[in-house]
């Protein structure tokens, strides 16, 4: 039985992805003494072929770059979106899944909001264009390129490090609250070192996770094993 080679990532597409990835991960740098939570929320990405090496870091970056745009979409006033801008603020559900149904209705949707525009299409059309050529790929080959032509455009962008780093919250803070809280939830005015530091590392998590925009207040309390006023406390 022959071992199927795997090629690395094409040089032009390894460029932007990797740069994307680099600086995602510095923006979101885990605290001291996480003992590798963070670390293990990346490690829990999905794992899907896309016929060259790095493909959940490829599968990453391409999140990455997507949420990013989401959140530089939501940070326009909401009264001056242009239709296919709003659509990309609320597309949060298609670009953290890998089901291609869940991705391929949600390129529908924001296609829907431009295919009618005569051509040259106006310059803000951009982002949504490319997060939903990127969502009509859920693996593959195919899936490297569009991920790449995506990390290019949030580079050329320059966003701040706050964005970035609530796009790694976005795309991993899932996992990473399971990480935190795998052995329940740490609880307050704990004497104990060790649990003092937990909840401090919980606080964290659940502010990356706050500032990426997915989860209601009542939902992201829920998934942490906090109250409400914690939560505010937490985030003020």
């Amino acid at each position: 039985m022959t071992t199927r080679r795997v090629d690395a990532l094409p040089d032009e597409h390894a460029g932007p992805i990797l740069d994307l990835l680099e600086r995602v991960r510095t923006a979101a740098t885990a605290p001291d003494g996480d003992g590798g939570a963070w670390a293990a929320a990346e490690a829990g990405q999905v794992r899907v072929r896309t016929g060259y090496k790095a493909a959940r870091r490829t599968l990453s970056a391409g999140q990455y770059a997507a949420h990013t745009l989401r959140l530089l979409a939501l940070a326009q006033p909401e009264a001056d979106r242009e239709p296919w801008t709003d659509a990309l603020a609320h597309a949060g559900e298609p670009i953290g899944s890998w089901d291609w149904d869940v991705r391929m209705q949600g390129a529908l949707d924001l296609r829907r909001t431009f295919k009618d525009l005569p051509d040259p299409l106006p310059a803000s059309v951009r982002p949504a264009r490319l997060v939903a050529a990127w969502l009509t790929h859920a693996a593959g080959t195919g899936l490297v390129p569009v991920t790449a032509r995506l990390a290019s455009h949030v580079l050329e962008l320059e966003p701040g490090d706050d964005v970035l780093a609530a796009a790694w919250y976005a795309t991993h803070g899932d996992r990473l609250l399971a990480e935190l809280t795998a052995n329940g939830t740490p609880t307050s005015g704990a004497a104990d070192v060790d649990e003092a530091h937990r909840r401090a590392l919980l606080r964290t998590a659940v502010r990356g996770l706050y500032s990426a925009q997915l989860l209601t207040k009542v939902d992201l309390a829920a998934r942490a094993g906090i109250t409400r006023r914690t939560l505010d406390a937490w985030i003020a």
